[in-house]
């Protein structure tokens, strides 16, 4: 699987969802960016975006909205019981805005690079804010660059969790899932021991895709 099979497989989860009564919202899938409108996104930033985030907003879409809500009263069962929603979104147009959001967070609550839970949310690009406050962003560092970070606010278990190695890779992992969270507490079940990634091959993870009724895996 690619990011753009991935991705068009959303209409499919979501009409699957609705099926069984899930509350789906309109889904939202952009025409790729010209690599120019990528290039003055950039510049605004100060920065260059990671080669698998900008491949995909020059290949698959500049802008994704996809989220469902389980059923009220609905409760998963065990292990998925804290699971209520999925949802996925970025947008070129929209990474200014969350650039200048963390650096306020580092800048007024997080300034201290020697602190190992203030450091985890230097030198990150955020793609996706999270409906509790807290970010989906692109590590910067050198040692880490490119991959797929957890950036909590407020003592999250899931901060500084690497969710996947790059951002096509989120795609591939996450989407076979349905996308469940985006708070941390929703996909950290899903999480492998091996690399701390999302395994959407995993038992675990066979056993939501089933109760679900999606497709599983990453074929």
């Amino acid at each position: 699987m690619n990011a753009t099979v991935a991705v068009s497989r959303l209409s499919e989860i979501l009409d699957s969802l609705a099926a069984q009564g899930f509350d789906t919202r309109p889904l939202v899938v952009d025409s790729p960016a010209a690599p120019g409108e990528v290039d003055a996104v950039e510049d605004q930033l100060g920065c260059k975006l990671p080669w698998s985030l900008r491949h995909c907003l020059t290949t698959v879409a500049s802008r994704v909205e996809f989220a469902w809500f389980a059923p009220a009263e609905h409760t998963f069962p065990g292990p998925f019981r804290e699971i209520f929603s999925g949802n996925l979104c970025w947008s070129l147009d929209g990474l200014p805005d969350l650039m200048t959001a963390a650096r306020g967070w580092v800048e007024d609550v997080f300034p201290d690079p020697s602190d190992s839970y203030d450091r985890v949310w230097h030198h990150k690009l955020p793609f996706m804010e999270v409906g509790n406050g807290d970010y989906l962003a692109l590590d910067l560092d050198d040692d880490a660059y490119g991959r797929v970070v957890y950036l909590s606010h407020d003592d999250g278990e899931g901060h500084g969790r690497t969710m996947a190695t790059s951002f096509e890779d989120l795609l591939i992992r996450w989407i076979p899932l349905a996308c469940p969270g985006a708070e941390d507490w929703q996909w950290l079940p899903f999480c492998a021991r091996s690399d701390g990634g999302l395994d959407p091959s995993s038992a675990i993870a066979r056993e939501w895709t089933a109760l679900v009724r999606l497709k599983s895996g990453q074929s």
